[in-house]
């Protein structure tokens, strides 16, 4: 009798499970995990800990390009010198000349510099995220079951009660896993731009619209390292905004419905913290 209790014991938890009502309980706890884990990505330095062979590889490269960077500076310096020597509207006077010398050396620094001054910038990044995140439980929670009965006992039965866990289970996923990306594509941009540092900020030296390129870069650069505040900002509140309801209703499908809608408003919102960090700190 105990081997036969065991098995039909099995069996019953199976079909509990399929059922429904554990797909809308294991949605929730995927969607926390899920938000868990893109909480401790954003705490993660690029530069050290497990990134610190990533890191090295990228200094290789960096390494090898700095010498073609050192080259453009000399360029470019000789480019702006001219421009502004045969400029009719304007006079090559002591003053521009010493300004020329002192845009020569702090570019020449920051160039030779940029890159090992690079995780001073993620640390910062990292301790704002720390602060915003702190030690908040993020994530949302309901009663799958009793979701899965109130949807179950309405006219609609059991198999529908089924479909909607399982869709709800799904797209919960879908928009855990566009967050997780996202968070991950961050670092990737990171590392893809990182090597690149010297080259892009060699322009600086011959000042005009040359050196909006190096601009460009310091823009660019900074927007996706502090990107990671506002994704904490977005993470910590997902909770809260999930559960709180702005459509009173006793209709369990049309709860589940605006669930869906606020998670999918999360994930764009993670996804588009690059823009928003662009147009609100004009990086």
């Amino acid at each position: 009798m105990g081997l036969w209790d065991s098995v039909t014991g099995f069996f019953s938890d199976i079909g509990d499970f399929f059922s429904g009502k554990g797909f809308f309980e294991l949605a929730g706890y995927l969607w926390n995990t899920l938000m868990e884990s893109a909480g401790d990505v954003l705490l993660k330095d690029p530069s050290r800990g497990s990134y610190a062979g990533i890191w090295s590889d990228l200094g290789s490269i960096y390494t090898a390009l700095n010498v073609i960077a050192t080259s453009l500076v000399v360029l470019f310096f000789l480019y702006g010198f001219l421009r502004d020597s045969v400029d009719i509207h304007s006079e090559l006077t002591l003053d521009r000349t010493i300004k020329m010398f002192i845009r020569l050396i702090l570019t020449a620094n920051a160039v030779s510099f940029a890159f090992s001054w690079m995780p001073d910038f993620f640390k910062w990044a990292k301790n704002i995220t720390v602060v915003i995140l702190g030690t908040k439980t993020f994530g949302f929670s309901f009663d799958g079951a009793e979701v899965y009965e109130q949807i179950a006992d309405a006219d609609w039965g059991a198999m529908v009660a089924f479909l909607t866990s399982f869709l709800f289970f799904l797209f919960a996923a879908i928009c855990g896993f566009i967050v997780i990306l996202t968070v991950l594509k961050r670092v990737i941009n990171i590392y893809l731009i990182a090597p690149f540092c010297a080259i892009a900020l060699s322009t600086l030296v011959a000042g005009g619209q040359t050196s909006q390129v190096g601009y460009s870069y310091i823009r660019t650069f900074l927007g996706y390292v502090f990107s990671a505040c506002l994704i904490a900002v977005v993470i910590v509140i997902s909770g809260s905004f999930i559960n709180t309801f702005a459509i009173t209703s006793g209709n369990a499908i049309v709860k589940l419905v605006e669930c869906c809608v606020k998670m999918g408003a999360i994930a764009t919102a993670v996804k588009g913290a690059d823009s928003v960090m662009q147009k609100a700190f004009n990086l």
